[in-house]
């Protein structure tokens, strides 16, 4: 049920709430900007006419969670606010609607009109009809109130205040819904009220007022066996889930119906139940599996719970879990057959069909009927009720010893009439769900096989010799079959039904991402198969976190990173983290994600090829465009946000990415330790975008590689750099982007020349100047003077250098870009130094030292450090050297920051402890050096702690000083 633009308010902004926000105004649709600005909108509106501080704006938008920015973001917010409601007073006001104090905001009562307003006046006045028993007007009122609603309140919006504002809309909707289809029930519409209340009672289980109205409406319908049926499910479910018993009001009408109270209307007659027959013994057990390889620990462990060595009653619930082809089914017939002596009076065996394609899974009855069939039970003398059911099976199981294998549960709920057998029974059960929440039950998760296995098992399938003939295949093809049963029997099929082709050939076909899927298809059994039916039974759910995770799925199938976190699926799906963290959640108990440390979780590699094709098929291209550009949206703001809090003094490149709210990060620790994390995934999807034939994506994607570059520096993946640069060359050819190819041509030098490819760089080097004179980019021009500068001195061209660091610092101090100056002073002391002029070398070192101090500027601190260092090394006076050296040190290594500039700072310290003489301290510090160096891909380092080792070596014979 929805409503047209124009059905609600009057005049000024008209604000839609109840299902996807939007708003009016007067005759048009207007943007009202994004999530934390429309919660702010609503925040404001709820409180129209008061004041909000913006303590409790803050706390309403980001609760205990608030970043550091969140002042300075309300402000922009607010900004967009005023913007919206009164565009015509431009960018600075006088704003009258939205208004300000020291203290906080203000909005007009009359500024916004919202339909949650109009809401509850309608339930006003429905409340008003009812107590005058006006049951058509009461009828009406309610269905023009609830004709308001489009979706679920505030559309997703974030923060504590809509939270509690949701729950407390949804909370009048459900209310509204019950008293709607009460008033249905007055009014002689029984099937109309039904047909609600079903949908009702499936969207909210455990209310008790709509199973109340729900059993009457049966009655009504003249079902009463269906009415008393709804009463034992609601005394069940309020059991497992709140451990509470019905309330005196559903308890009352159960009576009434019972009795067939003449106060109801008319009663059907109640169907009588036959007595139990003779227990047998039965043997229901599949066949042992002859081709079984390895799981020897789980078979141990499931023997060891289902039949302990030491006698003792068996485990009472035993649950095997995994992904789709794991092998579950097998392995649990395995362990059952090695147990089957320990339960001499028989042994059930049961498919739940929880995974079955087109099939209905098996229900309470159905699965508790075929147990007591199974156990002699004649089938008219089964209770129709459940709870009769159950009790009658553990009537019958008391005091016997029977194994129950329920194999392919859907999950807990569906087998849990058995949970609570009665001791020395022992229930098995298999499913592709989660059972760690189970009561008495021990879950054992079946990941991937052993390599060992896996070779093994191809073996026995496609023969000794085969696998022998290439051993290095063989063990490639388990791995690209993720070493599970199910792929490995169908890639063994492959093989079977193509006796002369090589494993290498299989391999090569499986290595190919849009064909792997394919190949392990045989007959009926595919594993494309099996991931899909997990993912449709999803999809299909009734249950609303069950279909976020299989568009969570879905969307993962847009990303090639090696695993992801939550936050990153919130950006691929547009909606809020706590919503993600669910739909993450239940992928992993569902089986189709694997978790990890920290939040984060990977998809196997089978299930990301399904996830691939699943996006492709189930997303347009611009939907997948749109979520990928998202999650760079999210890492390219992380990475500002994080490289702010290490060093705000580095200048990145400005860009607009997509608008997320970054990951949580308060300190220059946290972003370090964030910035390592996500560096695979972040250089993924940016190489990912940058592939892209979408010019804002490959944009995207080469700018997310700029934002990341320091970071790269700072911890020493010079390479990664290079690689990501050298495909934002080619991102700015291919787009004509003039900015994006010259700053590919810069970053990519910085990153040739840490790794000692200097030549190589001062072509990329030089190539960015010039792009920068073209161009008239003055800041940029001396940004790469500066850098040029600084490859010309590691050449040795110490003129051209100290003439390019000359003309950066007249342009720096032109500008008044004080990083600039400060880079500019280290390129010329470097020039002067190498030039022989040490005083001059000296005095651009000192100014440097005094610049950077005064800023708190520890990277350039470091550097001019080192840089008089160096003047007193070549001024003969190592001591004077190596306190300095000494000093950048500690400095570098309380700096994040500096820590890729050790290698440079260890060597010369090294080097100076070796002209002092003190020859053990030297070694100390050289080897240091080596190792630091090798970790970094500092090659001239390693270089010279290696000639330096070589001269300590020669030397000594000297005294240790």
């Amino acid at each position: 049920m929805g409503t047209a633009q124009g059905e609600f308010g009057g005049s000024g902004l008209r604000l839609r709430v109840l299902g996807p926000v939007t708003a009016w105004l007067t005759d048009r649709q207007v943007n009202p900007g994004p999530p934390l600005q429309r919660a702010t909108l609503w925040v404001l509106s709820a409180q129209a006419g008061h004041l909000v501080t913006k303590d409790r704006l803050i706390d309403a938008l980001w609760g205990a969670a608030a970043p550091k920015t969140a002042e300075q973001s309300l402000y922009t917010y607010v900004a967009g606010l005023r913007r919206l409601l009164e565009p015509e007073r431009g960018r600075r006001g006088p704003f009258t609607l939205l208004t300000q104090s020291a203290n906080g905001y203000s909005l007009a009562r009359d500024a916004c009109r919202t339909d949650a307003e109009d809401f509850e006046q309608r339930l006003a006045e429905a409340r008003r009809f009812q107590a005058k028993q006006d049951l058509p007007a009461w009828l009406r009122e309610l269905e023009a109130g609830l004709g308001l609603w489009a979706g679920p309140a505030l559309g997703g919006l974030p923060g504590p205040f809509c939270e509690a504002e949701r729950a407390r809309l949804e909370s009048m909707r459900l209310t509204a819904r019950e008293d709607h289809a009460d008033a249905l029930l007055r009014l002689g519409r029984h099937q109309e009220s039904l047909d609600a209340l079903t949908a009702l009672t499936a969207e909210a289980p455990l209310r008790e007022r709509p199973r109340e109205l729900l059993m009457l409406a049966l009655y009504r319908c003249g079902r009463q066996a269906e009415a008393l049926e709804v009463f034992h499910d609601t005394r069940r479910l309020l059991a497992e889930h709140l451990g509470v018993d019905p309330g005196e009001p559903l308890r009352r009408a159960y009576e009434l119906i019972l009795h067939a109270d003449p106060s109801l209307g008319a009663s059907p007659s109640p169907t009588p139940v036959a007595a139990p027959e003779e227990v047998v013994r039965p043997r229901q057990l599949p066949r042992d599996p002859q081709v079984f390889v390895g799981r020897t620990d789980t078979v141990v462990r499931l023997r060891a719970l289902l039949a302990p060595w030491d006698g003792g009653e068996p485990q009472a619930v035993v649950a095997v879990t995994g992904t789709a082809g794991a092998g579950k089914s097998t392995l649990a017939v395995r362990a059952a057959h090695t147990v089957s002596d320990h339960y001499p009076d028989g042994q059930l065996y049961l498919n739940m069909l929880g995974a079955t394609p087109g099939v209905g899974r098996l229900n309470s009855l159905d699965l508790l009927g075929r147990l007591l069939r199974g156990l002699g039970v004649r089938p008219e003398a089964v209770p129709s009720d459940p709870d009769e059911a159950a009790a009658m099976l553990r009537d019958r199981l008391a005091g016997r010893h029977t194994l129950i294998v329920l194999d392919d549960a859907s999950g807990p709920d569906q087998v849990r009439p058995l949970l609570g057998l009665p001791s020395g029974n022992g229930l098995l059960v298999t499913s592709r769900e989660s059972f760690a929440a189970a009561d008495d039950c021990v879950q054992l998760v079946l990941g991937r096989m052993q390599r060992s296995e896996s070779v093994a098992m191809l073996a026995k399938l496609v023969g000794a010799e085969r696998v022998a003939a290439d051993p290095a295949a063989a063990a490639e093809l388990a791995d690209l079959c993720g070493r599970l049963p199910l792929a490995l029997r169908l890639a063994a099929a492959r093989l079977t039904e193509n006796r002369h082709m090589p494993l290498s050939e299989l391999n090569s076909r499986l290595r190919d991402e849009r064909r792997a899927l394919h190949e392990l298809e045989s007959g009926d059994l595919a594993v494309r198969a099996s991931l899909q039916l997990s993912h449709d039974v999803l999809a299909g759910s009734g249950h609303e976190l069950d279909r976020a995770a299989a568009a969570a799925l879905c969307h993962l199938g847009v990303l090639r990173t090696p695993d992801a976190t939550a936050d990153v699926v919130a950006a691929l799906l547009d909606v809020r983290l706590d919503a993600a963290e669910r739909a993450v959640a239940r992928l992993v108990r569902a089986n189709l994600a694997e978790p990890g440390e920290r939040g984060r979780f990977r998809l196997h590699d089978l299930v990301r090829l399904f996830a691939m094709e699943l996006a492709e098929r189930r997303l347009s291209e611009h939907e997948r465009d749109d979520a990928l550009d998202r999650v760079l949206g999210l890492y390219g703001t992380t990475v500002r946000l994080a490289m702010k809090l290490i060093d705000p003094h580095r200048v990145l490149p400005p860009y607009e990415f997509a608008e997320r709210e970054p990951f949580t990060l308060t300190d220059g620790a946290q972003a370090s330790a964030w910035l390592e994390r996500e560096r695979p995934n972040a250089l993924a999807a940016a190489a990912q975008a940058m592939a892209s034939c979408n010019p804002s994506l490959a944009s995207s994607g080469a700018h997310l590689g700029f934002s990341f570059h320091w970071s790269l520096e700072f911890t020493g993946h010079h390479r990664d750099a290079v690689i990501l640069h050298r495909q934002a060359i080619e991102v700015g050819d291919r787009l004509g982007e003039p900015e994006i190819f010259a700053l590919a041509n810069g970053y990519l030098a910085l990153g040739l020349a840490h790794t000692g490819r200097y030549e190589e760089a001062l072509v990329h080097q030089r190539a960015e100047v010039a792009l920068r004179r073209a161009s008239g980019a003055t800041f940029s021009r001396m940004r790469a003077l500066g850098n040029l500068a600084n490859m010309l001195n590691a050449l040795k061209r110490y003129d051209e250098a100290l003439s390019s660091a000359r003309e950066q610092l007249r342009i720096a101090r032109k500008i008044g870009a004080a990083v600039g100056e400060r880079h500019a002073l280290l390129g010329v002391g470097a020039a002067q130094l190498g030039l022989g002029n040490v005083a001059a070398a000296m005095a651009a070192y000192t100014e440097l030292n005094a610049l950077a101090t005064e800023a708190g500027d520890t990277l350039h601190l470091s550097d001019a450090l080192i840089g008089m260092a160096d003047v007193h090394l070549r001024q003969d006076d190592p001591r004077s050297g190596a306190m300095l050296y000494e000093e950048a040190l500690v400095l570098m290594r309380e700096n994040r920051s500096s820590r890729a500039m050790e290698p440079r700072c260890l060597g010369r310290l090294g080097q100076a402890e070796r002209l002092m003489g003190r020859f053990d301290r030297a070694g100390a510090y050289l080897l240091e050096t080596l190792a630091v160096a090798e970790k970094y891909g500092a090659a001239f380092w390693v270089g010279f702690a290696r000639e330096e080792l070589a001269l300590l070596d020669g030397g000594r014979a000297a005294p240790d000083g």
